[in-house]
């Protein structure tokens, strides 16, 4: 495995952006959702990145190679310029900072990939920058598999995860209220009926009393036995 996966929290972490066309524009919606503080330098900057002027800092010149920083803690170089990125890399590499030249891999210490969202949910697809075009594709399949259904329980889930924990004693016995729920399919629940029965079935089973999910080690497999969960 040549690559380790791996989610970043880089909520107002800075990030360095090294272009201003299409591409840069991918990366820059991208680190915004993940909330990071942008900064992009390059000589011509696109009107639909413009717009977020508001939220990411706009130096409009060329890369300078001062302008590199060990503040950053990621940089994107996505000039179009493959003696650029190729200085861009190796300069990151000597202040230690991870640099991703886009779509020139040879110069990566990271690559990003693919990538399907619903809700809380992020499904990541890497070929290892062996096929890009085999990530989408598998991409498009998921899309398909893994619906809007997803992102409804995941948010519910996130909702109560809170309540979950306050009411339900230990790892183990929070293992058996979770498993027990999705052994009763909750997605199929959500596709035919909606968030309603789900988020009611979740309160039900919170006003349990709490022995209801305690497993003791000498008995794992006491798991409590009803017909449902509460749906």
């Amino acid at each position: 495995m040549r690559y380790y996966p791996v989610f970043l929290d880089i909520r107002n972490r800075p990030v360095l952006v090294i272009g201003g066309g299409p591409i840069a524009l991918e990366k820059i919606q991208n680190l915004l959702k993940a909330g990071a503080r942008i900064t992009v330098i390059a000589p011509d900057i696109l009107p639909s990145i413009r717009r977020f002027n508001r939220r990411v800092t706009l130096i409009e010149r060329s890369f300078r190679r001062w302008d590199l920083s060990t503040r950053y803690v990621l940089v994107f170089a996505a000039t179009g310029e493959s003696d650029l990125n190729q200085w861009v890399s190796a300069a990151c590499r000597r202040r230690r900072i991870w640099c991703n030249t886009v779509d020139d891999p040879a110069y990566c210490h990271y690559i990003i990939p693919a990538l399907v969202r619903r809700g809380p949910l992020t499904i990541a697809i890497s070929t290892s920058g062996v096929s890009p075009l085999l990530a989408k594709r598998i991409k498009q399949q998921l899309t398909e598999w893994v619906g809007p259904e997803y992102t409804v329980l995941t948010r519910l889930m996130q909702a109560y995860r809170q309540q979950v924990k306050q009411r339900v004693a230990g790892f183990a016995g929070r293992l058996v209220f979770w498993s027990r729920f999705f052994d009763y399919d909750p997605v199929k629940v959500i596709k035919q009926e909606g968030r309603y029965p789900i988020e009611e079935g979740l309160k039900k089973a919170l006003n349990c009393p709490a022995q209801q999910w305690v497993v003791t080690p000498s008995h794992p497999e006491s798991r409590p036995k009803q017909r449902g969960f509460w749906w």
